[in-house]
């Protein structure tokens, strides 16, 4: 557990290196404006780069709670791509890296998961516990008003397609 731990707290001290760098640094033009809310968000589609090894509906569903600094943390629920209930606990940074068009965001989120089992359990690269391990999931997205859409990397397994509402 302490190695997870110290996991954790080294990919926190990467995101907030990338709040800094060049592409990635954040414009806070508006988002000073902007105040904390949630952010419900669920999977419109899901693309799995190997077809053959899908199993069950692509169900996900998650809520998020935003900070004025662009800092995050979210829960989801969902089946991964072997048809196993799956749920993701994370933190995030959201960034918006062109300040002519501030609707545009790039996500980063890392956290524990938990339900990947049996035969894929391992494939999670840091994994312990039978069906725990860490996740890292880059994202881009658009919102407009309320209503955000965003495509997220999901290793190299696909790609999943969401669709939110902030509150």
């Amino acid at each position: 557990m302490r190695v997870f731990v110290h996991r954790l707290i080294q990919f926190a001290l990467i995101l907030n290196l990338f709040s800094g760098s060049g592409a990635l640094a954040e414009q806070v033009s508006d988002a000073s404006d902007i105040e904390s809310h949630w952010y419900a968000q669920a999977g419109a589609y899901v693309h799995i780069l190997s077809s053959d090894d899908f199993e069950g509906p692509p169900l996900f569903g998650g809520i998020e709670y935003h900070r004025t600094d662009n800092w995050f943390g979210g829960f989801s629920l969902f089946n991964n791509s072997f048809g196993q209930f799956s749920q993701y606990l994370y933190l995030g940074k959201k960034f918006h890296p062109w300040d002519t068009h501030p609707e545009v965001r790039i996500k980063l989120t890392a956290g524990v998961i938990q339900g990947y089992k049996d035969e894929h359990y391992d494939t999670l690269p840091i994994h312990w516990g039978g069906s725990w391990g860490l996740g890292f999931v880059p994202g881009i997205g658009y919102q407009k008003d309320r209503v955000g859409y965003d495509v997220a990397l999901l290793g190299v397994a696909g790609l999943l397609f969401t669709i939110g509402y902030e509150f």
